[in-house]
């Protein structure tokens, strides 16, 4: 999703391969932003997350049930394609994931609104904000260093390299923070989910009025 011009960054981490079964190529001597994107490894997985999305922002707009419930069955078609498509099938792991990138996604439909009176989704909706199986509750941290790398992304397209290599390793703390959490996908893999992440928050900055705050989720 982002512009593949080599910049410095941390390399790929051939210490943390991918499990065995795993379809995700550990891309050594890449930057992070060189690699292979996750959109990459399952288009339709990318086309379903966007119809989720969607969705999502139906059901806040008062779409009812049956926004929500497209919303889940479309996210749903994302994990398991996912699943299929990279080779690793921990299925709580991308529960975590394709939710954390949905709203990622839903948030820029919301971003010339106030989104706080939206209605939450009810238990036991994967979109329910007191769901245990999300990713800003799981490690905070981790969140927050995904947030950094969307500022920093966002920065770097008015040409400073600093920030592009700021990007990169928030990124990869991200994913290290994730998987210390969840180790049911690999270290690559989450670079890659903590890497879309940070490249959909870095687009949804370009759509904000400039007082609005940092995005978040």
């Amino acid at each position: 999703m982002t512009s593949r011009t080599p910049h410095p960054g941390p390399a790929s981490d051939p210490g943390e391969p991918a499990t065995p079964q795993s379809l995700v190529v550990v891309e050594e001597g890449l930057d992070i932003l060189m690699r292979r994107g996750l959109e990459e490894y399952a288009p339709s997985a990318q086309v379903s997350m966007f119809e989720s999305a969607r969705a999502l922002e139906d059901f806040r707009l008062g779409g009812g049930p049956g926004a929500l419930e497209r919303a889940e069955v479309c996210a749903d078609r994302a994990i398991t394609t996912f699943q299929v498509r990279t080779g690793e099938r921990d299925v709580a792991a991308w529960q975590v994931a394709v939710a954390y990138l949905v709203e990622m996604l839903a948030a820029r439909y919301s971003a010339e609104r106030m989104p706080a009176f939206d209605p939450a989704p009810p238990v036991p909706s994967l979109f329910t904000p007191v769901s245990p199986l999300r990713l800003e509750k799981i490690t905070p941290e981790g969140h927050l260093r995904v947030l950094d790398a969307g500022r920093a992304l966002d920065r770097a397209r008015r040409g400073d390299a600093l920030d592009v290599a700021r990007a990169q390793h928030a990124i990869h703390d991200a994913a290290r923070l994730v998987r210390a959490e969840m180790d049911g996908l690999s270290m690559p893999l989450w670079v890659l989910i903590c890497r879309y992440g940070a490249e959909v928050l870095a687009y949804n900055l370009r759509l904000r009025p400039p007082s609005s705050p940092a995005g978040t989720i």
